[in-house]
C-alpha cells in the first residue's frame, strides 16, 4: 500500500515537472489569488540564476525556476499581476 501511494505521488510530481511554464505559472497564480494576494509577479527564470524573490516552482522540464515576488514589478517576463 505504501509503495502504491509513493508511486502515485511520484507520477503526480513528474506530470507537474513536465508541464509547460505558462500552465505552472497559472496554477500557482490561482493558488496565490485564492489566499487573498492581489499584487504579485511570477517569473520563469533559468535554474540557478540569482533572484531576490522566492522560488515557488519548477518548469521547463527542470530547466527553469518560477520566482514569486509580492507587490507589482516594473518588468518581468511571464508576469502575472493584478
Amino acid at each position: 500500500m505504501k509503495k502504491t501511494a509513493l508511486f502515485l505521488v511520484c507520477i503526480g510530481m513528474m506530470s507537474v515537472y513536465a508541464t509547460p511554464c505558462e500552465e505552472v505559472i497559472e496554477m500557482i497564480s490561482n493558488k496565490i489569488k485564492a489566499n487573498g494576494v492581489s499584487a504579485f509577479t511570477l517569473e520563469a527564470i533559468d535554474k540557478g540564476s540569482p533572484t531576490d524573490g522566492k522560488i515557488v516552482g519548477v518548469c521547463g522540464e527542470g530547466t527553469k525556476d518560477i520566482v514569486y515576488k509580492r507587490g507589482n514589478a516594473q518588468t518581468a517576463a511571464n508576469t502575472t499581476a493584478e
